[in-house]
């Protein structure tokens, strides 16, 4: 299989969190961040926010950098999240001015996106939803959500759109808050140039099964593009892929080879303290990991004991080519 990585310029960022409102290291300028991030190995490809890291103001500037570093632009995501203006909701917004306002953003992210190369932006409605009983139209929050997102899908149809979803945080609730609900809008919108963009953190925090979901989305020719990390399940940290559910996130690839996934896989770690392009080499190590033992195992093999659903003999099986002598003396 081969493996295209590209992770967010916005993991070589200061590093900010609540308890360190200004960060754990310097806010470096877009092309630093480049720079860092070409240093990772197996990195390919970058992925950016509009207007916060990129646009027209520095276009030519990150054009150069990524040419200079040798890096892919991937995927650009419409800043409408953590501006007071978008308090109240941004695509969903029932205030109209507001929800125009994050539709004409939106489309100017896929203007930004055809000029950089990009083949398709990112849609994540981090303030999309609600927190209390009796606080919004639940039936004005969806019919604006839904025709927001078809005026962007409609806009520049050649660049795709993958909708990335959410059960809360910042909200309680978000309106897309699992691969079902994403499911749901992208079958409501009607095109085939909007899917979903799979982030492994916000599925497992959903009480999904990712290797499931991974499967759900790409037999319907939905799973546009992934957001790896992990996560204890109860924050979403973005934490190294594969540091905490290693065995879960080993069978997500395991499907990701048998549905012949053929895009990006997009490292979206959040390193506040550790240092970016270790998190993010970390991550790449421990997809390869996954893969190399899986070949070890066995593909084949693999295959006829998911068609058998015998977990003992599949454990068991597993454990001893994976650990050989050691897991036979048991």
């Amino acid at each position: 299989m081969q493996f295209k990585f590209s992770t967010g310029v916005w993991v070589f960022g200061p590093g900010v969190e609540r308890f360190s409102p200004k960060g754990y290291r310097e806010d470096y300028p877009i092309v630093k961040r480049i720079e860092l991030a070409s240093k990772v190995k197996g990195l390919q490809g970058l992925e950016f926010h509009y207007p916060t890291e990129v646009s027209h103001e520095n276009l030519d500037e990150v054009k150069e950098a990524l040419k200079k570093y040798d890096l892919k632009p991937v995927i650009i995501f419409p800043h409408i999240f953590h501006e007071p203006k978008w308090k109240r909701g941004a695509l969903a917004a029932l205030d109209e001015t507001t929800r125009k306002e994050a539709v004409r953003i939106s489309k100017e992210t896929k203007d930004i996106a055809e000029e950089l190369g990009a083949e398709m932006i990112g849609i994540w409605p981090g303030r999309d939803g609600f927190d209390y009983p009796f606080q919004v139209n639940y039936l004005k929050l969806w019919d604006n959500f839904i025709n927001s997102l078809k005026e962007i899908v409609e806009y520049k149809p050649d660049i795709k759109v993958a909708l990335e979803y959410k059960l809360e945080d910042p909200q309680s609730y978000l309106i897309m808050g699992n691969s079902g609900r994403a499911m749901a809008i992208i079958q409501e919108i009607g095109s085939d140039n909007v899917g979903v963009n799979l982030e492994v953190a916000h599925a497992l925090i959903a009480r999904e099964n990712v290797a499931e979901t991974v499967v759900f989305l790409a037999r319907r020719r939905r799973l546009f593009h992934l957001h790896l990390n992990d996560t204890f399940r109860h924050f979403d940290n973005d934490l190294i892929f594969g540091s905490v559910n290693f065995v879960e996130l080993m069978e997500m690839v395991y499907w990701l080879v048998e549905m012949n996934y053929d895009n990006w896989f997009g490292i979206d770690v959040f390193p506040t303290v550790e240092d970016p392009a270790d998190v993010v080499q970390e991550s790449i190590s421990n997809v390869l990991l996954a893969y190399k033992l899986l070949e070890r195992i066995g593909f084949k093999e693999l295959r006829e004991f998911l068609n058998k659903a015998d977990p003992i003999a599949s454990q068991r099986f597993i454990r001893e080519r994976l650990f050989g002598d050691i897991a036979k003396e048991l």
